[in-house]
């Protein structure tokens, strides 16, 4: 490739039925690159048809590809073709964390060990595979109420209001629920609720400099009966958020999520999701790749914090990584 070359973009779509990987989301990100690089689209379903396309790409452009991917997988539905590690496998520098590092993002237990070696306050959990004396024993110890969820699902999946254990016989039905539905072992963890409970979403993003966009979940502004983001309303773009007006906890929550950012090996962007009580800051999880689409938390908390229009936002985004990779 001929030094001083145009750096060139291919755009993997994989649509879902969920916003942030919708037909709209994608054209915005597209809309978006095209203002400043040639961007080669690329819609397959299959790994050899986007292995083949990449790599002619590759041959023409060499060192001058980058590869824009918002998706685990190429096939969704049934979790198959997992696209970071693909990538990675390929050569092909792309957007966003490696495929190790995205791997133990999706998988809770491990995300929640890694917090706790690098001291990151987490709620006290346990893994459930099936009811047990074990099972009991453990959430007796932890105590009640307890939030139940898929131990390696992302996009709120398997969360709704019978996600909540106040008793025995509840914890019971959410764990065999889990293992019925999602074929896998449920974490079982403190639910941290109460009247002084409150939950932040906290954007990280290198975008030039390291950017923090922590935003508050506005409960009580969300039609919703339980204080918790649900399946359902993920998908429908319900959830409702307010700026964090309160400059020492902007501060505490920026500090707690890039440690998570660190501690997780995170690159490019990520969503840290955390709650706080009366006693302590907690971190819930990672998402390591967040939603881009119109509505989602990050591009519309960094508009709202630091008046950076979503073409900006995916176009600094992009650079920044670029420049991580030695691109620029």
């Amino acid at each position: 490739m001929e030094k001083g070359a145009p750096m060139k973009v291919a755009l993997i779509k994989s649509f879902t039925d969920k916003p942030w990987r919708s037909e709209q989301t994608f054209q915005r990100v597209e809309d978006s690159l095209r203002e400043k690089w040639p961007v080669t689209v690329i819609h397959v379903e299959d790994q050899k048809s986007l292995e083949e396309q990449l790599q002619s790409l590759k041959d023409q452009d060499g060192d001058q590809l980058f590869v824009f991917n918002i998706a685990e997988y190429l096939d969704e539905d049934n979790k198959a073709g997992f696209l970071p590690a693909m990538l990675d496998e390929w050569g092909m520098a792309h957007l966003g964390s490696s495929a190790g590092a995205i791997r133990v993002g999706l998988d809770k237990v491990q995300t929640k060990q890694k917090l706790l070696d690098w001291q990151i306050p987490t709620p006290a959990f346990c893994v459930a595979e099936q009811v047990d004396r074990e099972l009991k024993e453990q959430a007796e110890k932890i105590g009640y109420p307890l939030f139940v969820k898929p131990a390696m699902e992302g996009g709120h999946i398997g969360i709704n209001d019978d996600s909540i254990a106040r008793n025995e016989s509840q914890l019971n039905q959410a764990v065999e629920r889990i293992a019925g539905q999602h074929k896998q072992a449920a974490l079982v963890e403190q639910f941290i609720s109460g009247e002084s409970m409150r939950e932040f979403s906290v954007g990280v993003v290198d975008a030039g400099e390291r950017l923090y966009a922590p935003v508050e979940i506005d409960y009580e502004a969300m039609n919703v009966s339980n204080a918790i983001l649900s399946h359902e309303v993920a998908v429908n773009d319900l959830e409702k958020i307010k700026l964090v007006e309160d400059h020492r906890l902007y501060e505490q929550l920026s500090n707690l999520a890039e440690r998570t950012f660190i501690a997780l090996d995170a690159r490019d962007y990520s969503r840290v999701d955390i709650r706080i009580d009366q006693t302590d800051s907690y971190v819930l999880e990672i998402n390591m790749m967040p939603g881009l689409g119109p509505h989602s938390f990050l591009p519309d908390a960094l508009e709202k914090i630091y008046s950076l229009p979503y073409n900006r936002f995916i176009q600094q985004l992009t650079e920044a990584s670029m420049k991580r990779q030695a691109m620029l």
